[in-house]
């Protein structure tokens, strides 16, 4: 397709995914346990938006990272949930398998992605493991041709609902015990011996329409369903989360632009006290929040088109990775709060795009890597750059450092303080945060004379200077508190009356 082609493809699914829902507008207020139902999935994938992620070579777009962003974003302004459920299947299975996948295996794949009504998904998280993915117990052993693999699984993506699944397992030696290193095997559903058992589905919170749930495994997959690393599995790996990390931009873009318009045509058009709400200072400061969201947001996405296409390497992108990943789902999550405290309490139910938006970006801020966990990363491997340079203050340092030397010059007053290299965890997320938030205005200053409006860059500056400022703020607290032991004794207030 050439460009208009494609501008014209993405905004035919953008109709057709706001005409399913606004006609049964009970599907996103329904729990429903095995997830989207296929009278609204059916007519969505006969329209083949996968093809985007899908190499030229084997029939498909090409899977530019543009495109694939742009189909993100149209989809997520319309259904976070159905925008999270191409993301599922096009970040984290088919850029991988286009990537590391056999050929022979590739072209079976995409053929049944391109032709039929399939989806694919990522299995990592265990019952015990979630964070600590890399110490998963699902094991396979090699015995003729077939990897056997056994183990449980839950929290994926399209639990009983994909037809692919990347499975990850570590290999069984000999004397029982598994090796460090994590393999990744292409599993089909329908393949004998190669189903994956729902041993039961939850009751999410939100994202009604994505299916999740326990998942025995007990599998025999062709060797030749391997994925091929040129390194270590492990490395190949964060190559793929790194990537889906980055590309997250294109679903968060498409949501906060979505509680962008929501907010500013409620402002405009309710009156309070014979003022129009948008007429308020407090209101203004919200809204002009979410402008900074969306414009941060645009800066993450112009990043990732840049440089998240699977010929390139992004195991060692953490440091970008991670606080795309972090900055932006926290940011999705206060565009979300922001809109249901403008929208006030018609907002909180589950039929309206306020309520229901609250809970369905949550878990952007834990699956992938928990936020916490993201921000004290961040900061580990910034201070141990820190501490290499033998620099303790924050601005020198900030100032050579390149993923932050950009944004660095615009907040010279206050990051011109000493950092404690050795600062205890609590201090490190704080830490991680400001580092965060420079890596991303970094890429809102790159938008500086290429076609977008240089307001919007600096409401955003200006927008993330209080942010910097209240973490640099908490850094200088002299004794951060813990919890107190058996608080409940010498603590029930009724005893001071």
């Amino acid at each position: 397709m050439n460009d208009s082609e494609f501008q014209q493809f993405v905004q035919t699914f953008q109709d057709r995914v706001r005409d399913r829902l606004s006609k049964q507008a009970a599907y996103e207020t329904v729990n429903y346990l095995e997830g989207l139902p296929r009278d609204l999935l059916d007519p969505l994938l006969e329209l083949s938006p996968l093809s985007v992620f899908v190499p030229k070579a084997y029939g498909g777009d090409g899977g530019t990272p543009a495109r694939c962003l742009a189909l993100l974003e149209a989809t997520s302004y319309e259904s976070i949930a159905v925008g999270l459920m191409l993301g599922i299947s096009g970040s984290l299975f088919l850029d991988p398998v286009a990537k590391y996948g056999n050929e022979t295996v590739k072209a079976h794949v995409f053929k049944r992605f391109l032709q039929e009504k399939v989806l694919g998904g990522l299995m990592i998280t265990e019952p015990d493991f979630g964070t600590d993915a890399l110490a998963l117990q699902t094991a396979y052993q090699v015995s003729d041709g077939l990897c056997h693999i056994q183990g449980e699984k839950h929290w994926g993506g399209l639990t009983g609902l994909a037809d692919f699944w990347l499975m990850t397992a570590r290999q069984q030696k000999s004397n029982g015990k598994l090796a460090r290193d994590v393999d990744l095997f292409i599993c089909e559903m329908a393949q004998p011996g190669q189903r994956i058992v729902v041993e039961s589905y939850y009751h999410k919170l939100g994202l009604f329409l994505i299916p999740y749930g326990l998942n025995r495994v007990d599998i025999n997959v062709p060797l030749t369903s391997k994925l091929n690393s040129t390194s270590s599995g492990l490395k190949m790996m964060m190559d793929l989360l790194h990537r889906s990390r980055l590309r997250l931009s294109g679903i968060g873009i498409g949501f906060i632009r979505r509680m962008l318009d929501e907010a500013v045509s409620h402002c405009q058009t309710r009156f309070v006290s014979g003022s129009r709400l948008d007429e308020y200072d407090q209101v203004q400061h919200r809204l002009s929040e979410l402008q900074a969201w969306y414009t941060i947001n645009s800066g993450m996405c112009a990043f990732t088109a840049r440089v998240s296409s699977i010929d390139s390497d992004l195991s060692g992108l953490g440091l970008q990775a991670n606080a795309n990943k972090a900055i932006l789902t926290d940011m999705m999550q206060e565009a979300a709060q922001s809109l249901l405290q403008l929208v006030g309490a018609k907002g909180y139910r589950r039929d309206h795009i306020a309520g229901r938006a609250i809970v369905d970006c949550r878990p952007f801020q834990i699956f992938e890597g928990s936020n916490d966990v993201m921000y004290s990363q961040i900061a580990d491997v910034f201070l141990k750059a820190m501490k290499r340079a033998m620099e303790p203050n924050l601005l020198r340092f900030c100032t050579t450092f390149e993923p932050v030397s950009k944004a660095a010059d615009h907040y010279r007053d206050l990051l011109d303080i000493r950092i404690d290299t050795e600062a205890v965890q609590r201090l490190r997320v704080r830490m991680g945060k400001i580092v965060a938030w420079l890596i991303s205005i970094g890429y809102v200053l790159d938008l500086t004379g290429q076609q977008f409006r240089q307001d919007l860059i600096d409401n955003a500056v200006a927008v993330v200077r209080t942010r910097i400022a209240e973490q640099v703020s908490g850094l200088k607290q002299p004794n951060p508190v813990s919890l107190v032991a058996d608080y409940a004794n010498g603590s029930d207030w009724k005893q001071v009356l």
